[in-house]
């Protein structure tokens, strides 16, 4: 007999025992599950449990690789998951809690620093609020002012199973939107629409924040469709039925829509529900810009530098101005040099050279 018929032999004579054993390592259990078993659970324990599902999932491991991290068994991380542990949860969260500490410490060895600005703080203010009154909450800006930066972050700081950041897909299509969320709270994406948004719904309670990125996907700029707008619709719905926080993030065209846009009336019920809105000025502050710049060790701009950099973030916003510093970073690093702003001013020449080249 060949080895492959051999090995096909024991797995379908083995003990039905041993094969649900072996189908459960393959399979993944679905976030919802743990969100719902861990949801009565004390913050510290049920963040920990939630953080370590979402690693196990992220990093695609089987339980039993899970389990390791933890120096516990396959079958205890399971019943751990799954909210069918019955022994004391202390220990085996410590043991979570100190894998998660090496972790975060060699991250912080891998990445820049997220820099916190004014602007960054109103708008953790503002996702706070949320959860902490149970309402929904609005940002607006302009593209490429840091919104988004400063979301992500907030939410990495208040993950763990409390805080979901989601962009709306292109288009705003719900199924789109309910297929994107669905992942980012490990649920299966297989099934009806209409199971799709049970088990997502089901999965948020009261102690959690969805921050919900580039709204205004879901404003149509032209045409009657109303399309799109159903996933407004979904999210005011989710925050009826669970009262979690909710952060809507969107550039103004969905603050007009919402105002005095043909869908105005469609988005009344969800802007009755609002907390706060708060309106993110066009352009940083320069006290924010010496704060970028305080990040690479450089002093307030000035001269040609300042005019560089005030141009820079009006006509080209903050997210190209950023993207100079981290050249000119790399182009003093490269010199083996510390950086200046004269690093920064030739870096912004090398770009417009490149632009101007021809074929």
């Amino acid at each position: 007999m060949k080895e492959t018929d051999t090995k096909q032999t024991i797995v379908t004579t083995a003990p039905a025992h041993v094969m649900a054993a072996m189908n459960e390592s393959r399979s993944k259990i679905p976030g919802d599950v743990v969100n719902h078993a861990t949801a009565e659970l004390p913050d510290t324990q049920r963040s920990a449990i939630r953080r370590l599902h979402a690693f196990y999932i992220e990093n695609d491991l089987g339980i039993d690789e899970t389990a390791r991290l933890i120096n516990y068994t396959g079958a205890v991380v399971s019943q751990l998951f799954r909210g069918k542990y019955e022994g004391s949860l202390e220990n085996i969260v410590k043991e979570i809690e100190t894998f998660f500490d090496l972790q975060d410490r060699r991250d912080k060895g891998r990445k820049l620093a997220f820099i916190k600005t004014k602007l960054t703080n109103r708008i953790w203010e503002v996702c706070a609020a949320s959860l902490e009154f149970q309402k929904i909450s609005f940002v607006f800006g302009d593209m490429q002012i840091g919104k988004t930066e400063a979301l992500k972050a907030y939410a990495a700081a208040h993950n763990h199973g409390s805080t979901i950041y989601v962009s709306v897909p292109t288009g705003g299509a719900l199924l789109n939107f309910l297929t994107r969320l669905a992942e980012i709270l490990r649920i299966p994406t297989n099934m009806s629409i209409t199971k799709l948004r049970e088990r997502i719904i089901k999965a948020f309670d009261d102690r959690m924040l969805l921050i919900v990125d580039e709204a205004h996907r879901c404003i149509r700029d032209s045409g009657n469709s109303t399309m799109p707008i159903q996933t407004i619709e979904f999210i005011r719905e989710l925050f009826d039925e669970k009262q979690c926080g909710v952060v809507i993030c969107a550039t103004n065209v969905f603050r007009d829509a919402m105002e005095t846009g043909s869908v105005a009336k469609i988005l009344r019920q969800t802007k009755r529900r609002r907390l706060c809105a708060l309106q993110l000025p066009n352009v940083p502050t320069q006290q924010d810009l010496n704060l970028f710049a305080a990040a690479y060790k450089l002093a307030p701009s000035d001269g040609a530098a300042r005019d560089l950099e005030k141009r820079m973030v009006e006509d080209e916003a903050l997210g190209m101005w950023l993207t100079i510093l981290r050249m000119a970073a790399k182009l003093a690093a490269e010199r083996n040099q510390k950086m200046t702003w004269g690093h920064v001013l030739s870096a912004h020449a090398g770009l417009r050279e490149l632009e101007g080249q021809k074929f």
